[in-house]
């Protein structure tokens, strides 16, 4: 597996156990070690998206726009890997 594929492998897994607390916490609003595992999923997650879009490019539309043109249509469409 190569450091981008990994770097994705890794952003997936922390959306999924971050969308997994939601579901929980939709039901548990006061639970507070769920609350403090959502913050850490989410940290983790922006993190790591943040560092994969500085090293291979945007991973959604909402990525920050960097230089003058829209970069989203230079990277691999989903279904290309």
């Amino acid at each position: 597996m190569t450091e981008q594929q990994q770097l994705k492998k890794n952003i997936c897994e922390q959306h999924f156990a971050a969308v997994d607390v939601n579901l929980y916490l939709d039901t548990h609003p006061h639970d507070k070690k769920a609350l403090e595992a959502m913050r850490k999923y989410t940290q983790k997650y922006n993190e790591l998206k943040k560092l994969y879009e500085q090293k291979y490019g945007p991973l959604d539309i909402f990525a920050p726009i960097n230089g003058d043109c829209w970069q989203w249509i230079d990277s691999p469409w989903p279904w290309e890997n």
